[in-house]
C-alpha cells in the first residue's frame, strides 16, 4: 500500500466510520459552502481540469467549487496572491459592495489568516499560561479569522489524533488531553467527535472554561450548517423526504450554545470573547438589546475590540439607532475593519 493510500485509509478510518456521522456532516458542509460561494445547480457539471488524483484524496482546495469535491476537507490554496487585488482596502473602500453581515465568532485554534490591515493581537492570560505549559503542538491563538489548513497540516492533525488517543488510553483522567484531541478533531472537521472530547474534558474538570468555549463554537457551527442545508434544499424535489432525518433548528438549539457561553463568563469573567460570542448568538436570535449588553461589556473590557464595535454598530442599526450605529462602525473602521466605511456610506443619509 502506497503512502498516499495509507493516509487516505487512515482518513476514512477516522472520519468515514466514526459514529456514522460523516455523510450527514459533509452534506451539511457542502450545502453551506455552496451557499457561501454562490454555486448554483448549473455548476454541478463543471469538471475540475486539474483533478488528477484528487478523487482519491480527502482534501480539496479552498477555491475548488467542483460539487464532487465538497465532501472533502477544506485546505488552503497553494497561493492566494491574486486575492490581494480583491481586498477591501484597495481603492475607494466606501464604494465596495460589501455584504452587511456580522463579524464571525471567535475560536481557539492554531491557525489564523494573515491580514493586510493590522489588527490587535488577541490575548488572555490563562491561554498564555496554557501555551507556556508547552502542552500544545503549536501556540494556541484567539481569533475569528481562522485559516483553512494545508494538506500537510491536515495530515499532521490526523497523526496527532493517534498520539493523543494513546495518551488518553494511558491516562483517561486528564481533561487537557481530551481538550487537545478535541481541537484536532475540530481542525479536521470531525465536529461530532470534537464535541464528545470537549464534553469529556468538562466532565473531568468543570472549571476548565476553554472546553465550554470551544464546545459552544462547534455546536454553533453545526447549527449554521444545518440551517444552510435546509435553506438550500427548500423547494427542491425530494428534499421533503430527506428532511425527515433532519431535526429542525430552533431557538432552543441556540440556547444550548448560549448556556456554554454562560459557563465561560461565569468561570472567566475577564474573557472578553465569551461576551462577544454570546452577543453574536443573541443577535442571531434577534435579542438585540441583550446582544448590546454583551457587546458593551466586551468593549468595556477591551477598548480596542474592533469586531465588538462593528457588531454593536450593526445591532444599533437593526434597532433603528443609525446615529449610534454609525459612530460604532466608524470606530471599527479606525481599528482596521475597513468594510465598515462602506456600510456607513449606505446609512449616512438614512434618517435615525
Amino acid at each position: 500500500m502506497s503512502q498516499e493510500k495509507a493516509q487516505n485509509w487512515q482518513a476514512r478510518k477516522k472520519i468515514g466510520d466514526r459514529k456514522g456521522a460523516e455523510e450527514d456532516e459533509f452534506k451539511i458542509m457542502k450545502m453551506q459552502i455552496d451557499k457561501r460561494n454562490g454555486v448554483t445547480t448549473s455548476d454541478k457539471d463543471v469538471a475540475d481540469n486539474n483533478q488528477d488524483n484528487e478523487d482519491t484524496s480527502k482534501t480539496r482546495k479552498k477555491s475548488d467549487k467542483n460539487m464532487e469535491n465538497y465532501r472533502k476537507i477544506v485546505i488552503a490554496d497553494d497561493s492566494e496572491e491574486d486575492q490581494k487585488y480583491k481586498s477591501d482596502y484597495r481603492g475607494r473602500v466606501q464604494d465596495r459592495n460589501v455584504a452587511v453581515k456580522m463579524e464571525p465568532m471567535y475560536a481557539l485554534t492554531y491557525y489564523e489568516k494573515s491580514s493586510e490591515v493590522k489588527r490587535i493581537v488577541h490575548f488572555h492570560k490563562y491561554i498564555e499560561e496554557l501555551n507556556h505549559e508547552k502542552i500544545f503542538p503549536k501556540p494556541l491563538r484567539i481569533t475569528n479569522m481562522e485559516a483553512p489548513l494545508t494538506e500537510e497540516q491536515v495530515k499532521f492533525h490526523f497523526a496527532l489524533i493517534d498520539t493523543h488517543t494513546s495518551d488518553i488510553v494511558s491516562n483517561d483522567r486528564d481533561a487537557k488531553k481530551r481538550f487537545l484531541r478535541g481541537l484536532d478533531f475540530y481542525l479536521v472537521q470531525d465536529f461530532a467527535s470534537s464535541i464528545d472530547d470537549f464534553t469529556q474534558s468538562i466532565l473531568l474538570d468543570d472549571k476548565f472554561f476553554p472546553a465550554y468555549f470551544m464546545r459552544s463554537l462547534v455546536r454553533y457551527k453545526q447549527l449554521e450548517y444545518k440551517k444552510a442545508e435546509a435553506g438550500l434544499t427548500e423547494g427542491v424535489p425530494g428534499a421533503a423526504v430527506d428532511s425527515k432525518n433532519q431535526a429542525e433548528v430552533t431557538a432552543l438549539d441556540y440556547d444550548i450554545v448560549r448556556k456554554d457561553l454562560d459557563h465561560v463568563i461565569q468561570l472567566a469573567p475577564d474573557f472578553v470573547y465569551g461576551y462577544y460570542n454570546r452577543a453574536n448568538v443573541l443577535s442571531l436570535l434577534k435579542d438585540y438589546r441583550g446582544a448590546l449588553v454583551d457587546y458593551d461589556k466586551a468593549i468595556e473590557l477591551n477598548k480596542d475590540f474592533a469586531e465588538a464595535y462593528f457588531n454593536r454598530g450593526l445591532t444599533h442599526i437593526f434597532l433603528g439607532n443609525n446615529k449610534q450605529g454609525i459612530t460604532d462602525l466608524s470606530k471599527a473602521g479606525e481599528l482596521g475593519i475597513v468594510s465598515a466605511y462602506n456600510i456607513i456610506k449606505r446609512f449616512t443619509n438614512t434618517r435615525e
